[in-house]
């Protein structure tokens, strides 16, 4: 058998490869390098099967890249994604360190974005933050170094949730605020002991 061609596909890392004039596989140009292929070239049953394997890999990684282009992902995210379109353990393996290595996921850069975020929109207690990321599939480390941050304090951020809900009527009642409060991972005593400190101010 015979590469006779070896097409570009659209605007995608993605090129069409035919073998005895007829398309055989998609890879991507970088696979095309890796595997040293060309027209002209000779291919046995063998290398035309393990291309195909690659090309699998290929198409997964094209699919996850446009899952990325919507926003930052973990790579416990991506896992998940590809385990969903059907990747074994070995192709999500072989995704997450490809894309690792182009510094297209990284946990703590991810970890730290999401806080950020998070705290922009409305201010929320570690405990909750601590939550939302373990559902992200982040490591416990990562989490917790990320927690470290002098610039969350559950003390501000419960000081700055209770000016906010105080701007709603039905949190004009401790009660209510102080179940609302304690719904989003702030703990009792901290919340009462704020309240408290509010009333008395």
């Amino acid at each position: 058998m015979q590469i006779t061609k070896i097409a570009k596909i659209g605007k995608e890392d993605k090129f069409a490869v035919f073998v005895n004039g007829v398309l055989k596989i998609f890879l991507s140009g970088q696979s095309i390098l890796d595997s040293e292929l060309s027209v002209g070239q000779e291919i046995t049953d063998e290398k035309l099967e393990d291309l195909t394997a690659v090309a699998s890999v290929d198409q997964l990684y094209l699919k996850t890249l446009k899952y990325l282009s919507i926003r930052l992902r973990s790579e416990g995210e991506i896992n998940q994604y590809l385990k969903r379109k059907g990747a074994s353990l070995e192709q999500q393996k072989t995704i997450s360190n490809r894309l690792k290595a182009m510094d297209l996921i990284n946990d703590e850069r991810f970890a730290e974005a999401f806080i950020h975020d998070k705290l922009m929109l409305s201010p929320s207690s570690k405990r909750k933050i601590t939550y939302e990321l373990k559902k992200k599939h982040l490591a416990e480390d990562i989490i917790k170094n990320s927690l470290t941050n002098d610039q969350i304090s559950d003390e501000d951020n419960l000081k700055k949730m209770i000016a906010l809900k105080r701007r709603q009527s039905k949190y004009q009642d401790d009660l209510k605020l102080m179940q609302y409060l304690v719904r989003n991972g702030f703990n009792y005593g901290d919340v009462k002991r704020a309240i408290s400190y509010e009333n008395d101010s």
